[in-house]
């Protein structure tokens, strides 16, 4: 199977339509319009990643005119054949003999294809997430996706298995999506100045060959500032190969019978070492001084409880490190790119958010997390407002939080007027996070309309009926929080602190116009 001429990316017609599955060709070649299909949020976006990479790659434009116009119109099917000229036509072909696509011959410990698939046996919830059997067999399309998202989004396969270039904890991918599959590709493609100002020794490395062409070796040591476009965005970490497929058979993924189903691999171990961070153009990058040292390295998604929103400002607002900030933060490549590509023309933006949550240093998936986030007209201009939606949140979040802490832990320096310190509930029951999982899942669609709703441009009356809806939610679960204990006598004075302690930092939260009274607030 050949990524550049075989049907093999499953999509449906946006409007209405069967599934089916499309060349690299037709996709980008033709005027019809289609969406990714497949049974899992990540391996669809690891399917748009894929055809970004390969867009990138391979029809690289060299002007911003020249991308526009990719997003605009079809490619010319001219300039497809000339992208995909030899060697590349060999390089993409998913059992070639010699260079087979993200793989490397001679691997010998024999593994089945569901751990080639993130987080089918491996997630600790992964009965719940995944339909039993869903890797059992996988036709070429879904094995080279698969492929690809254990190489480049994915934590790796355990112990001893080296991360992809974004690692060691699982990366946050940000892209910016289209009206179509089409445009989302383009949306997602550096035309070549950007690739250089992201990547200055881009025309030295530019004719460096994939790993599965040249391969790794084993205690290779090399700087991350060596590797070039094709080698870094198609980086295959493991040593993996498949066992030729075993004839016709469905693909338990995408549901197609093919002439040829995938059904175990080898794997095996071995060991490099890259100095630095490679700048990977789909993930924002979070930079932290420490002891005179810039120190760099990709957001992920470090708590099971936290969704992207809290980590929105990141993945839109540059951030530089200061006096004010220890801790600095760059977008993505390629949303960095569309804040400019169509200035005062830009409409509202749809950024696709996607990425795993894992302990750092395994390779079990605690879970995954893929939403589309819709930012307003003026979002691009108005960035620090973008933040302050988002610190907004965070605000009322920790006020619930810290003032369910006091009624939790008690206050242990202050005393009764007895001598004897003021009770808490009691850490066992930890009444604080189960009130912030709650924040969060309540929270989430107001803070999305906002981000979708509001006018960047005068953003106080949108603001306002946000800071409104969250300071209801807060008390509303501060209650419900402490109700089933309103009759223990030992908790009224904690509860009575903690209350106080609550309108404190909902009055913090206020806008300086509008400080003042007890926040509307009843005591009990």
């Amino acid at each position: 199977m050949n990524l550049l001429k075989d049907d093999w990316i499953p999509v449906r017609p946006l409007q209405f339509g069967s599934s089916e599955k499309i060349s690299l060709q037709r996709l980008l070649c033709g005027e019809e319009k289609w969406e990714v299909c497949l049974p899992r949020d990540d391996m669809e976006l690891a399917e748009i990643q894929l055809l970004i990479c390969l867009a990138q790659t391979l029809f690289m434009p060299q002007t911003v005119s020249e991308l526009k116009q990719r997003i605009a119109k079809p490619l010319d099917e001219k300039d497809f054949e000339e992208g995909i000229k030899p060697p590349y036509s060999d390089w993409f072909q998913l059992d070639h003999p010699d260079w087979p696509f993200m793989q490397k011959k001679g691997a010998k410990s024999l593994t089945q294809m569901d751990k080639l698939m993130t987080g089918v046996d491996s997630a600790t919830n992964c009965c719940f997430v995944n339909e039993p059997g869903l890797a059992t067999q996988l036709c070429g399309g879904c094995t080279a996706i698969a492929l690809f998202n254990l190489a480049s989004c994915s934590p790796s396969f355990g112990g001893g298995f080296k991360p992809g270039l974004r690692g060691p904890a699982t990366p946050i991918t940000t892209l910016v999506q289209g009206r179509h599959l089409r445009e989302t590709v383009w949306l997602n493609v550096l035309y070549e100045l950007e690739v250089e100002r992201i990547m200055p020794w881009y025309r030295e490395a530019k004719y460096q060959k994939p790993t599965w062409v040249e391969p790794i070796m084993a205690d290779d040591n090399m700087a991350a500032q060596q590797i070039g476009l094709m080698r870094g965005l198609l980086w295959q970490p493991a040593f993996v190969e498949l066992i030729p497929p075993s004839g016709k058979g469905t693909c338990s993924c995408c549901g197609y019978l093919s002439n040829q189903v995938y059904i175990d691999f080898n794997k095996d171990k071995f060991k490099y070492t890259v100095e630095g961070k490679w700048p990977h153009p789909h993930s924002p990058l979070i930079l932290i001084q420490k002891k005179g040292e810039l120190k760099e390295e990709h957001a992920s998604f470090k708590t099971s409880t936290a969704p992207s929103w809290t980590q929105l400002s990141r993945f839109v607002v540059q951030q530089q490190i200061d006096t004010d900030n220890k801790e600095g933060q760059q977008p993505a490549a390629v949303v960095l790119q569309v804040q400019l590509l169509y200035g005062q023309e830009a409409q509202k933006l749809h950024l696709l958010v996607g990425g795993y949550l894992n302990r750092a240093g395994q390779a079990s998936v605690l879970g995954r997390r893929h939403d589309v986030f819709t930012l307003n007209h003026g979002w691009d201009k108005h960035t620090k407002v973008v933040r302050e939606i988002v610190n907004t949140g965070l605000g009322y979040k920790d006020a619930l939080s810290k003032s369910l802490w006091v009624f939790v832990n008690g206050l242990k320096e202050s005393k009764g007027n007895d001598g004897s310190k003021i009770k808490g509930l009691g850490e066992k029951l930890k009444l604080h996070e189960v009130a912030t999982r709650h924040f969060f899942r309540r929270s989430e669609p107001v803070v999305q309309d906002t981000l979708a709703r509001i006018d960047f441009a005068a953003p106080a009356p949108t603001l306002t009926k946000m800071r409104s809806y969250l300071k209801h939610t807060v008390m509303e679960l501060f209650d419900e929080s402490v109700r089933p204990y309103l009759q223990d006598p030992e908790l009224i004075k904690t509860m009575a602190i903690a209350r106080r302690t609550l309108y404190k930092q909902l009055s913090n939260l206020e806008p300086p116009q509008n400080k003042g009274g007890n926040n509307g607030a009843t005591t009990t």
